[in-house]
């Protein structure tokens, strides 16, 4: 076995691309995944996403005078959440990388003929082209635990500028807590994220990190958290709400 090689693809698996594992990458990248994985995504993959986002949903007591920024949005289920259960009075914003999931969610919300209740965008959420001090409330569902190490910290910068000074992130991500049965499945998790195989042109992303540390290092306060899970497989998972602090 040659251990120099082992070692340094676990150190890509440590710190690869924004969204894409650098080992099954293709030379479109992240952005490349997104756009062509929007059947499989939004048919299979949004049915192990949709607990931690209605637990997220719930755990965030949204207001419907919230403005509120959703990160990420794929195709676009949180979207459609808080605007049919919340009716708000300002637009639901969104900010996506890929073109193919705007497509998706802008299907979804005009099947309901909600469209004209959001603004989305394709951007980068590392670089977001929002004004500072914007929006009561940021939901960022699988976004943290699918960034370098060293881009979280930026993420969470941006986050915290956006927000307004009494604003709230609510955040979902893989975590590297729990006991038991939950620690077993993690460390499950963690050994087949090495081997996991490309299917349909895709490859899991998120991996578990130290989600409260994380959040407690960029001077967030955590004030109501939820340890929950993958459907199906038991892969834990952190929903947490933190309030900016100043």
């Amino acid at each position: 076995m040659d251990l120099e090689n082992l070692s340094e693809k676990q150190n890509l698996r440590e710190n690869y691309d924004p969204v894409i594992d650098v080992i099954y990458s293709s030379a479109g990248g992240a952005k490349e995944k997104y756009d062509s994985v929007g059947f499989f995504y939004d048919k299979i993959l949004q049915i192990f996403r949709i607990k931690p986002m209605l637990d997220a949903f719930y755990l965030s007591e949204l207001k419907k005078d919230e403005k509120t920024l959703v990160l990420g949005f794929g195709s676009g289920f949180l979207l459609e959440k808080i605007i049919t259960a919340t009716d708000p009075i300002h637009k639901v914003y969104g900010l996506d990388f890929s073109e193919r999931m705007h497509i998706l969610a802008n299907r979804r919300l005009s099947k309901l003929n909600i469209q004209n209740k959001t603004k989305l965008k394709i951007g980068n959420v590392l670089d977001m082209p929002y004004k500072s001090d914007s929006f009561d409330v940021v939901f960022a569902v699988y976004v943290l635990d699918i960034m370098k190490i060293n881009d979280i910290s930026r993420l969470l910068y941006q986050i915290k500028r956006v927000l307004k000074s009494d604003g709230r992130l609510i955040l979902v991500a893989m975590t590297k807590e729990g006991k038991g049965l939950t620690k077993i499945m993690r460390k499950l998790y963690e050994w087949l994220y090495q081997y996991w195989p490309t299917t349909f042109g895709y490859h899991a992303s998120s991996r578990p990190i130290y989600v409260d540390e994380e959040i407690e290092k960029a001077d967030f306060e955590i004030i109501n958290s939820k340890l929950t899970y993958i459907f199906t497989f038991g892969f834990p998972l952190k929903v947490i709400v933190a309030k900016k602090t100043n």
